[in-house]
């Protein structure tokens, strides 16, 4: 009985995830005494509230990159979708709301199935081709945008309430992010297309001997990974009630960051949906320190940049501590 309550206690210690959130806990530590105000309820729902978007992005981002891929296109995808559903939102006030939430799902769809096509079909290296439509989808949001601005005596309260309406004090864009989380974690862990995806990232050929037609399940993630920026550029022009062309600029780098912090493999065919989700908090909490401190606003930029090597690092190190553990257990098998 002692030896199972120690492998369990061991294998708990050695997960990635518990380094994940013994580092969020001494975040927050360090956070609380530093600025107090932070904790308060308010504080945290607005920390939440003005990130959610990025936990939106890095799940789609988490998709693609575990079939050994990346899609630098979402930001621009994020904008296209914005300028358009505020485009015809304010020139049609008496549609429901509810229209425009589909149809950014629709536009988002439609431009993940493009990088889909493109990488999945046609064989482009996913960073070239998503850069590519990245400068496409950008030039078409422009072209939509007509270079204008949309300011909150332009939102109707049916378009803002999916993003700022509260339901048992939460706002409704939370309710949103944490749904997504749940659908994520039953489609990548129960479903035979979720377990494709991973397949796919793991190894290919092995992949391919087993039936699994690889064109098609790089097709799925990127469309669901386009829906979701779609979805994320209305829910962000509805949450600050403002839109331009050039919102969502580097929201896929914030979204990267995440997925590598939360223990997505860069190489593809590893990560979890809980390691993403410690991940968006951990990156939650320290956008929002940053801006309580105006001291550390000019560097955010290097601020992320150092917690993208710092994970990669962290990711490295877990995994070859994990091939040794695995190398000196066969070998006592010897």
């Amino acid at each position: 009985m002692r030896t199972n309550n120690k492998s369990t206690l061991s294998k708990i210690t050695e997960s990635r995830n518990f380094g994940l959130v013994l580092g969020l806990i001494v975040l927050l530590i360090v956070a609380a005494i530093i600025t107090p105000s932070m904790y308060s309820l308010n504080s945290i729902l607005n920390m939440l509230q003005n990130n959610a978007v990025y936990g939106l992005l890095a799940i789609g981002e988490m998709m693609v990159i575990i079939t050994a891929g990346i899609d630098i296109s979402i930001g621009a995808t994020l904008s296209l979708t914005g300028v358009i559903c505020c485009r015809l939102m304010a020139e049609n006030p008496g549609v429901p709301g509810i229209v425009w939430l589909l149809l950014s799902l629709v536009i988002g769809a439609l431009c993940g199935a493009f990088n889909g096509l493109l990488v999945g079909y046609f064989k482009m290296v996913p960073m070239i081709a998503t850069l590519g439509t990245m400068y496409i989808f950008r030039g078409f949001s422009f072209l939509f945008s007509g270079g204008e601005w949309w300011f909150p005596h332009q939102f109707t309260e049916g378009y803002m309430a999916f993003a700022t309406k509260k339901i048992l004090g939460i706002p409704s864009i939370l309710w949103i992010l944490i749904i997504v989380f749940i659908l994520a974690i039953l489609f990548l862990g129960y479903t035979s297309k979720g377990r494709r995806i991973y397949a796919i990232g793991t190894n290919q050929e092995s992949a391919q001997v087993a039936g699994i037609k690889q064109p098609r399940v790089v097709f799925l993630a990127m469309t669901l990974c386009g829906m979701l920026a779609g979805l994320s550029g209305m829910l962000y022009t509805a949450n600050y009630a403002t839109c331009s062309y050039m919102i969502g600029d580097a929201y896929e780098m914030t979204a990267i960051a995440i997925c590598i912090l939360g223990g997505v493999s860069i190489v593809g065919g590893k990560g979890k949906v809980d390691g993403v989700i410690i991940g968006f908090l951990m990156m939650s909490v320290i956008t929002y320190f940053i801006s309580l401190l105006p001291g550390l606003s000019v560097w955010s930029d290097a601020i992320q940049g150092a917690i993208i090597i710092a994970a990669v690092a962290l990711n490295k190190f877990t995994e070859r501590s994990a091939e040794k553990r695995a190398l000196k257990e066969r070998s006592a098998l010897i």
